[in-house]
């Protein structure tokens, strides 16, 4: 009992011992930026190699009127991660019968809406949208011909029959499966034809697939009275203030704010950490590489990218920005280690989160 009483004691000391040594390591990357006026703030959630408990840590000031550090309940808009949400759930439709990943688009288009094919042997799929190779642009080029548009909030006023009217007008320049194109307009279509498909709203999917069951109280495609209450200002590169982004159609590509309590929750299951969702084989369908991408070592899934590092690791990443925020998920099956970086400036984050994972894995 002695023996393991000190074994006990050693493996918290050096739990201790790491914590505070991440958190000087953390300072050493996060306060240069800060300083430099890159970032507002920052909170960091992070899984290491040596424990399943998450850490967190917080960084910065919510706002320039209001000095206070962020914490776990402070929220931000988590952008383009919103892309991993929309795949997770769209594996969870098909198992639950109600659409079918390799269909064509058209199939799940409403009468009257119809989507030019590169050829009539090659259709568009659910699963291209899924991949980013459905030969889609990045954005619809209708987005900003609405007199009411506004690039601080680009998507406030852009319509399902706004995007519709783009699908039905755009001749594409790919097959699809033969090219990755990075693409909003396919993840957002994605997301208005799992709607259409399910009879729900995708804050409603949102909910019945994984927020509820994962227990993230505060994480939504609009801002809830307790969300505003605790919202991160948002912030341009240059350090101005600017405007949260709202959505009505392309929900799927961008629209999700959430807070670090919630995203660490939201990492461990795309981990395969909890067993509060039996999903494993629907995050290995997701986590598979299938397509290569025009970024050097790295492939893409479904909406995962997926990286071979130069520190021989594979990363599997998401980044997100809007007008005001930044953010970054990955991590690395093989050390099961894993970070989230969210911060209220428009400045990537990629760099910090790479620079922690690599430290993680030293």
């Amino acid at each position: 009992m002695k023996i393991l009483r000190l074994i006990i004691i050693a493996f918290l000391f050096a739990n201790i011992t790491f914590s505070q040594d991440l958190e000087v390591k953390l300072n050493e990357i996060i306060k240069p930026l800060l300083d430099a006026k890159k970032n507002m703030s920052m909170a960091v959630g992070v899984y290491d190699v040596n424990s399943e408990t998450p850490r967190m840590f917080f960084f910065g000031k919510v706002s320039k009127e209001d000095s206070s550090k962020p914490n776990e309940y402070t929220v931000y808009e988590i952008g383009s991660i919103t892309k991993t949400f929309t795949t997770t759930m769209l594996v969870m439709l098909e198992r639950d019968g109600k659409l079918k990943i390799n269909d064509p688009v058209q199939n799940y288009l409403p009468a009257g809406v119809t989507i030019h094919n590169f050829s009539s042997t090659a259709p568009v799929k659910l699963l291209h949208l899924a991949t980013q190779t459905s030969g889609l642009p990045r954005l619809p080029s209708n987005l900003f011909t609405n007199a009411k548009s506004d690039q601080r909030n680009p998507y406030k006023n852009y319509t399902e029959e706004d995007l519709f009217t783009f699908v039905n007008n755009y001749i594409p320049e790919y097959e699809p499966g033969q090219k990755y194109l990075y693409s909003n307009t396919g993840m957002g279509l994605l997301g208005d034809l799992m709607v259409h498909a399910s009879g729900k709203s995708y804050e409603e999917l949102l909910h019945n697939y994984l927020v509820d069951s994962l227990g993230m109280t505060m994480t939504s495609t609009k801002l809830t009275a307790d969300m505003q209450k605790n919202l991160a200002k948002p912030y341009n590169e240059k350090g101005e203030p600017t405007l949260n982004w709202d959505f009505d159609a392309i929900t799927g590509a961008g629209a999700i704010k959430s807070n670090m309590s919630d995203m660490i929750k939201y990492l461990a299951f795309q981990m395969g950490k909890t067993e509060k969702l039996e999903f494993k084989e629907g995050l290995r369908l997701m986590q598979t590489r299938r397509f290569e991408t025009d970024v050097q070592n790295t492939a893409i899934g479904m909406s995962w990218h997926i990286s071979e590092t130069m520190w021989d690791r594979t990363v599997i990443w998401h980044n997100g920005g809007t007008g005001g925020y930044a953010s970054f998920m990955g991590f690395i099956p093989e050390t099961n280690s894993g970070v989230v970086v969210l911060s209220n400036q428009a400045n990537s984050v990629d760099g910090v989160a790479i620079e922690i994972l690599k430290y993680l894995n030293r």
